[in-house]
């Protein structure tokens, strides 16, 4: 809709997605189901809550601070938008909707976009799908997400209808957990769900394809901490009675095979087809550009002046651009890393401020539930997943896919606290 100087920059642009206007039309249901009550009252937030509160009225007062006040207060309605996404999901809409029949969307979501990256992946070039948001791509265009083999060729990484590989790898990580959640523990919990039926047969075969389209993205850090995730659940299952109990029957062992083999089929199916591809993208050289504008962003924010309130809410790609004025185009980017742009932006107070709604958030969450429940260690597991992918991208905070995923995570771990889903 608009943007800040002669030539266009994403992060200093003004954009309104469908997705805003239907967030926007169903808050108005939420409202109006809520017959005209507040829906989320003084008296019913929680003390996490109440930082999220403090977080938003920070991230305003900083724009004081910043060089282009449009822009900042943009980005903080976008804040405001999905902070109101966040009570509808955790108030509401999981409740109304249903969890499971909200996280089946995810994953049927999870299933459209890993057809079109497969597709993308072998054919190395996009499918015209731009009125559904896909990116233009291809092996001549300079800027896109690629890397090089050992026999120099160039390899296009997968990126469904998201804007790049590592959003899409993201929500097929998200598709992937709604997948397990649904098979490991609904189905598992179901007393007249047989195993094996139909439904299991599909939802495995669909989960292959998932998973298959996940590793095209060669996204290194999701695809690690997706490893490193199941790893540790496996672990906790064992060494935690309760789990044991759960998973120790004969139908809980079966689905825990079943997602094994096929994890296993496709790690050997996708090896043996891109095996050169894996290798070549395994090594991190700290030439990469990758490495090299990470530590850059992360460098210009550690060596700035201490500050209260930050460059202002949304500003740190304007503030980048006139503090280093002759840059390439391309490297006016936010910092890759969720916490230093929010203390870059809203300062120390807003950070901390922050911390603490996350922290209280998952305080909540273990003290109410006492992980006592088959899945209450897996959505604690995928949360910090969440987090910790945070430290190495920026886009939960300002993509609008990124943020979709963030906070639905929060609407989920603060729902769950307060409903026994099974």
């Amino acid at each position: 809709m608009w943007y800040s100087g002669w030539r266009f920059n994403e992060w200093q642009s003004i954009s309104i997605y469908a997705t805003d206007i239907l967030l926007i039309v169903l808050v108005l249901f939420w409202i109006y189901n809520s017959k005209f009550n507040p829906p989320v009252g003084g008296q019913n937030l929680k003390i996490y809550e109440y930082f999220l509160i403090i977080f938003l009225i920070i991230s305003a007062v900083s724009i004081t601070n910043s060089i282009n006040p449009t822009v900042s207060w943009f980005q903080w309605i976008k804040l405001f938008e999905f902070s109101v996404f966040y009570w509808y999901l955790s108030r509401y809409a999981f409740a109304r909707f249903g969890l499971i029949n909200s996280l089946f969307a995810v994953m049927v979501g999870g299933i459209f976009q890993a057809i079109i990256a497969i597709i993308q992946f072998v054919k190395q070039s996009s499918l015209g799908l731009r009125y559904l948001g896909e990116s233009v791509i291809n092996l001549d265009l300079a800027g896109i997400a690629s890397f090089y083999t050992s026999a120099g060729e160039k390899v296009i990484r997968a990126y469904g209808t998201t804007p790049h590989p590592n959003v899409l790898a993201t929500c097929l990580f998200f598709a992937m957990f709604s997948f397990y959640f649904i098979y490991l523990y609904y189905r598992l919990h179901s007393k007249h769900t047989p195993f094996f039926d139909t439904w299991d047969r599909a939802t495995l075969g669909f989960y292959g394809v998932i998973l298959f389209a996940f590793f095209t993205t060669f996204s290194r850090v999701v695809i690690f901490i997706w490893f490193v995730s199941f790893c540790l659940r496996s672990v906790v299952v064992r060494a935690f009675k309760h789990y044991r109990i759960t998973f120790g029957t004969e139908k809980g062992r079966k689905r825990i095979i079943a997602i094994l083999l096929v994890n296993l089929a496709v790690i050997v199916l996708f090896s043996s087809l891109y095996l050169n591809e894996i290798v070549s993208r395994s090594s991190i050289s700290g030439e990469d550009q990758a490495v090299t504008l990470r530590a850059f962003y992360t460098d210009q924010v550690l060596k700035s002046d201490f500050n209260w309130l930050g460059v202002g809410m949304g500003n740190f790609v304007g503030w980048l651009m006139e503090k280093e004025p002759f840059l390439l185009h391309y490297a006016y980017q936010p910092v890759h890393n969720i916490y230093l742009l929010v203390y870059s932006e809203t300062g120390i107070i807003g950070l901390t401020a922050f911390l603490l709604f996350l922290t209280f958030l998952i305080k909540d969450f273990i003290t109410k539930t006492r992980l006592r429940r088959s899945y209450d260690l897996s959505m604690l597991f995928f949360f910090c997943a969440l987090l910790f992918i945070g430290f190495f991208d920026h886009l939960f905070w300002t993509l609008q896919q990124g943020r979709l995923i963030f906070w639905s995570s929060l609407g989920l771990l603060t729902y769950l606290s307060n409903n026994d889903i099974i």
